[in-house]
């Protein structure tokens, strides 16, 4: 089924639900009472309630109508209308079951939001793929290794033949979860410094606003590379998250705990919100150790790393 919701479809589909909610929600908005009515429905019922009902539907509409334009960038649009037309089915089917509403009514409720779930959900699908689709094939790490300098201008192919080196890449500087690590890090310090390796964060922002990220949790100034492209984070495979993997439970429970009770908070959105982190250890230009986040709230132990 999923062939069958080209980009054309889509588009035809949200057009189509465009104008039927548009309608729906003008009918029920103006004409309460009648629909009311010839359903036998009490009309001891609010009639401003299904009033708001009917504007909701409408207002709805006008908004499938927007995204139908570019499906994969207005997806929020269509996200919502799936959520609500979901939660609306449960809801008329359960006036269905218990008899609060009249049988026809509840029907013609019932089946005006079921019929949209199943389109939207393809829809859905077919958006993430377009968002998460990688426009041009990954650079080769050990090229970027001569290139790429840090902060502190040096490239990593230099400091690696000094030390080993800690290739932290952290996810946007407006996820809780990249704050998190920054955060343990920055507790750690001595003891990266004792293991002797040098600390590189890899980031997505420009490089004058990680100089301000980080001088939040250090009081010395730390290497850390610009890299808005996501070329490095691409050279080492390092994926985009998947629906599941950036809005699973743990990832809301993990959430909550090191928002809210560790105080980290969240911020402006920086980079690409979908970007997966990881961490690796450099020797010689050489990857001996990698550790690569299966979802969003992964977050690093130290104790992890291998005796080197």
């Amino acid at each position: 089924m999923k062939s069958l919701f080209t980009l054309e479809v889509n588009q035809k589909v949200l057009r189509v639900a465009a104008y039927y909610s548009v309608l729906w929600g003008f009918i029920i908005t103006l004409l309460p009472r009648v629909i009311l009515n010839f359903f036998h429905v009490d009309t001891l019922l609010v009639i401003e309630f299904w009033q708001f009902f009917g504007m909701i539907v409408g207002v709805s509409g006008i908004g499938y109508f927007i995204a139908s334009f570019d499906p994969g960038k207005h997806w929020p649009t269509v996200f919502i209308g799936f959520l609500g037309n979901l939660m609306a089915t449960f809801v008329f089917a359960k006036a269905l079951t218990t008899g609060h509403l009249p049988p026809l009514f509840s029907i013609l409720l019932l089946i005006s939001t079921a019929i949209w779930i199943i389109p939207f959900y393809y829809i859905l699908q077919s958006a993430y793929e377009e968002n998460t689709m990688e426009e041009s094939p990954p650079k080769q790490f050990h090229d970027l290794l001569k290139f790429v300098r840090t902060s502190q201008n040096k490239t990593l192919a230099d400091l690696s033949a000094q030390n080993n080196v800690l290739l932290v890449f952290v996810r946007h500087f407006g996820c809780t979860f990249c704050r998190e690590t920054v955060s343990e890090m920055a507790k750690i310090d001595r003891a990266i410094t004792g293991r002797k390796l040098t600390l590189v964060f890899v980031h997505m922002s420009d490089p004058s606003y990680g100089d301000e990220f980080f001088s939040k949790y250090y009081d010395h100034p730390v290497h850390h590379i610009s890299d808005p492209g996501r070329n490095l984070y691409k050279s080492l495979n390092l994926k985009r998250g998947s629906l599941y993997q950036l809005l699973g439970p743990m990832t809301w429970v993990r959430g909550v705990y090191a928002g809210i009770f560790k105080g980290h908070g969240l911020g402006e959105f920086e980079g690409d919100t979908m970007q997966l982190g990881g961490v690796f250890i450099l020797s010689n230009g050489q990857i001996i150790f990698e550790q690569k986040a299966n979802c969003a709230s992964d977050l690093f132990h130290f104790n992890t790393l291998p005796e080197l």
